[in-house]
């Protein structure tokens, strides 16, 4: 394999920061204290802990605590845009007077949501990380795949923690 982090390189020279900070493992920069959901959770419940808690998105677990899926505010925004009256621009007062008779559909609608569990909306089998990984590693693992955030489980497969992309740029500037 072709060596590159020679200090004699001068083309990498400027980034021989970072590949020692690359070299990190997950376990270093991961939460451990992780906010996570059940399968048979309500998506309101879900939605409420997301907008409490200021995050994107958490580990869903089944009966046995084993990581079934993820749940994130895009999972939400995306059953949202099955609605037809559904849009981001428009406030609830808004809707009423656009609909007016009709907004009995969208009455219907948002509790057929809230009654929704997380199971059925949530991103099933996600990619999932031991504590031992480079963040590097991680990072190309969220690149390829479009996730945000990545379950660490143990040898086990318990949740041990999460790693998110903030995180891994955090790690960046961290000396």
């Amino acid at each position: 394999m072709l060596d590159t982090h020679d200090a004699s390189d001068k083309k990498n020279a400027g980034h021989k920061g970072r590949d020692v900070e690359m070299k990190k493992k997950v376990e270093e920069i991961m939460t451990k204290e992780v906010i996570t959901a059940k399968e048979n959770d309500s998506l309101l419940d879900v939605a409420t802990v997301l907008k409490e808690n200021k995050i994107a998105g958490v580990p869903v677990l089944n009966e046995r605590e084993e990581v079934v899926g993820v749940i994130s505010e895009a999972d939400v925004l995306k059953l949202l845009g099955n609605f037809h009256w559904y849009t981001s621009i428009f406030t609830a007062h808004d809707l009423m007077n656009i609909f007016g008779e009709d907004l009995h559909d969208v009455q219907q609608d948002i509790e057929k949501a809230s009654k929704m569990k997380v199971k059925d909306v949530m991103s099933k089998n996600p990619e999932t990380v031991p504590p031992d990984t480079l963040i590097d590693d991680a990072a190309q693992i969220m690149h390829s795949t479009g996730f945000n955030r990545l379950p660490v489980v143990d040898e086990n497969d318990k949740l041990v923690g999460i790693v998110a992309r903030a995180d891994i740029i955090a790690s960046l500037y961290e000396s």
